[in-house]
């Protein structure tokens, strides 16, 4: 997979050596490593994996359409860094994807607005949806956003 690089931050392929920066378990990187289209979110200005974002299989089951997946380290949220990510995945997006996908907890408020944020729009919202890493089931709100014709985002 493409490296991208934005002003803050790397995005790149999991390795081997991400498994001791003890971030994430050793169980979710190797996955994160057999995944096609994930990234190690890694700050330039200490190179530590601070979070990941991928482009994986819809949510819907939509064969034309990939859902982007993003999780930061809370000690690094609110500082701009995932909107750096999501921009920089979301401009090279259409090499894989005419079709992007969103997917978040109904009560996610900073999810729902970076989805808004991105242009991702509003479809539906899956009911009572019992995740195996959640005790209880969730709503989730299912956006998309057609990247075709989209060169670079710029933001006020």
């Amino acid at each position: 997979m493409k490296t991208l690089e934005t002003t803050r931050l790397i995005l790149r392929d999991w390795n081997e050596s991400d498994i001791l920066c003890g971030v994430y378990s050793e169980k979710s990187i190797r996955y994160l490593m057999s995944a096609k289209n994930n990234y190690a979110i890694i700050l330039k200005e200490n190179n530590k994996v601070i979070g990941t974002i991928g482009i994986n299989e819809d949510a819907d089951g939509n064969e034309n359409a990939r859902n982007i997946g993003v999780r930061i380290i809370p000690e690094y949220q609110n500082r701009g860094l995932m909107s750096e990510a999501l921009r920089a995945v979301i401009d090279n997006a259409h090499m894989i994807t005419d079709t992007l996908s969103w997917l978040c907890k109904s009560t996610d408020t900073r999810s729902r607005h970076l989805a808004k944020k991105f242009g991702f729009t509003y479809v539906k919202t899956f009911y009572n949806v019992q995740r195996k890493s959640d005790e209880e089931p969730h709503d989730f709100d299912y956006f998309i956003l057609n990247t075709k014709g989209i060169e670079s985002f710029t933001f006020c």
